[in-house]
């Protein structure tokens, strides 16, 4: 008679793992948002990602990009 390949408790456990190291690696990977101001206007502008979550480099790609911009045209990082 075979078993069900999850009615090992070692099994569950080990599958319990990857699941939690799947979600810690995705949820510490969320990229923070950026705000700038310019000296000049007080004008504030933020930098976020649109795939926040999803591809945490991606998303962090994204942000450096904008602040990388916003640096170069003089603006201040808060």
């Amino acid at each position: 008679m075979r078993s069900s390949p999850l009615a090992n408790p070692l099994d569950l456990q080990e599958n319990m793992n990857r699941t939690i190291i799947v979600v810690a690696l995705i949820l510490a990977g969320s990229a923070s948002p950026a705000v700038f101001r310019d000296q000049k206007t007080g004008q504030v502008a933020q930098c976020n990602a649109s795939t926040p979550g999803v591809f945490p480099i991606i998303a962090q790609h994204e942000i450096d990009d904008c602040s990388a911009a916003y640096a170069r045209m003089g603006w201040q990082k808060q």
